[in-house]
């Protein structure tokens, strides 16, 4: 049924603000505001990578909700099972960055009626390989008709926490920023033949020096600022940055330099934590290579006070990183 007439899109000459014209997190923002009462605050509410529902038991889960949309995380250069893997991939991420264990699912599925069936069943299969690989039960879901040419799928992901779930909005000034393996460039492939952190982030979530921590989707650019505090700015080391080979290769592609697009490329999902000030840094870090000795660890910068300058500041130069932005849905690009 067409729908250009009945409110829900702006025409040129219409006064409404547009979600464009908002981007993403100020329309998350408005979204909080509308629902009132009937949204607790973050970590019970919306906020972090997951929810956290507490249980009459004591027992805290964690709730997460994913997606993935042909043209927007996948089109026809992703193999339909690699697709179905990223789905997946995406929400165990989400847990990965709260220190938890995946549990049960629900899928639902959302195409238009020339969807092939040999791709769906591909898809499928990946959806279940993933999902063997990290435990999880398909339980469910919901399955509902688009127009031609258009292909959605959406996960909801319950978890559980055994240690205490650590959080996006606990870091404190002068703690360090950490940022697990190399960044940018994942649309040359990592942005769906990534490794969720799942048990990096279940081994930090033990650690108490470690004060916050989520995963990198939307790019450190976008992603950091979630986690500084009110009135806080962060100095970033940028030769520290673990710049990814494909990131360099992108440079040579577009111009950019490597750094930047290791600071604002999205779909990392790499994780992205502070360690508070008082920790033995060099003891933290010789316990990781112990433990992952494989993936690298970089220390990319510490938090400060708010700068005059902007929220983002090179810590050599002492000058604002202008280019640092990441990904945000709905913004023009």
């Amino acid at each position: 049924m067409p729908l250009l007439n009945s409110g829900i899109f702006s025409n040129t000459d219409s006064t409404d603000k547009t979600v464009r014209s908002l981007g993403e997190s100020e329309v998350i923002e408005r979204i909080r505001q509308w629902l009132g009462s009937v949204t607790p605050a973050t970590p019970l509410g919306i906020g972090d990578d997951c929810a956290i529902i507490e249980t009459p038991a004591g027992m805290k889960q964690l709730l997460t909700t994913d997606s993935i949309t042909y043209g927007q995380h996948i089109d026809g250069s992703v193999g339909a099972k690699d697709a179905g893997s990223k789905l997946i991939k995406r929400n165990v991420s989400d847990i990965a960055a709260m220190g938890g264990e995946p549990g049960p699912a629900l899928l639902n599925l959302l195409m238009g009626p020339d969807v092939s069936i040999k791709w769906l069943e591909a898809f499928i299969s990946g959806v279940k390989e993933a999902s063997a690989r990290y435990r999880i039960s398909i339980v469910g879901g919901d399955m509902s008709e688009l127009e031609a040419g258009h292909f959605s799928a959406a996960l909801t992901l319950l978890g559980t926490a055994k240690q205490k779930p650590l959080l996006r909005h606990t870091a404190a000034i002068s703690d360090w920023i950490f940022v697990t393996g190399t960044l940018g460039g994942s649309i040359l492939g990592k942005h769906y033949a990534f490794e969720p952190r799942l048990i990096e982030g279940q081994w930090l979530a033990k650690q108490e020096e470690v004060t916050s921590m989520m995963d990198l989707t939307d790019g450190l650019g976008k992603d950091l600022a979630a986690i500084l505090p009110d009135h806080a700015s962060a100095e970033i080391e940028t030769k520290r940055l673990p710049i990814s080979s494909d990131a360099r290769t992108f440079e040579q592609q577009d111009g950019k330099a490597a750094v930047e697009h290791a600071f604002c490329d999205g779909e990392d999902y790499e994780l992205l934590f502070t360690l508070s000030t008082a920790a033995d840094i060099d003891l933290f870090e010789s316990d990781w290579k112990k433990e992952f000795p494989e993936l690298e660890l970089s220390r990319i910068g510490r938090i400060t006070k708010a700068h005059p300058e902007g929220r983002y500041i090179d810590a050599t130069t002492k000058k604002p990183l202008n280019w640092a932005t990441g990904f945000e849905h709905f913004k023009k690009r």
